[in-house]
């Protein structure tokens, strides 16, 4: 995937939980005994998330959202990639 290699949460501290197929992700902010900020993902948003959490690439997740969501495999890799750059944006996880 074009200048995205991988994604990492080793360097990111979150909680995150799926409820009702909406991923509800909660970063932990140093210095801080609360939440600061809560995030919540539609569905391809928490498949999206989901995947990264169990170690998939980005090129993986892109392929699995051009599949299920029968889009183009380059919809679907700008759509991987503007995703995870917003979430390194937020300091939800880091971009290799």
């Amino acid at each position: 995937m074009r200048g995205i290699k991988g994604v990492s949460l080793q360097h990111c501290k979150v909680v995150s939980r799926v409820v009702a197929n909406e991923a509800i992700v909660v970063p932990v902010r140093a210095g801080s005994g609360q939440a600061s900020e809560v995030y919540t993902f539609n569905e391809c948003g928490t498949t999206i998330w989901s995947m990264i959490v169990a170690g998939r690439s980005p090129a993986e997740v892109a392929a699995h959202l051009a599949s299920e969501y029968e889009i183009s495999a380059e919809q679907a890799a700008e759509d991987t990639r503007q995703f995870l750059a917003e979430l390194a944006e937020e300091g939800l996880v880091k971009l290799a």
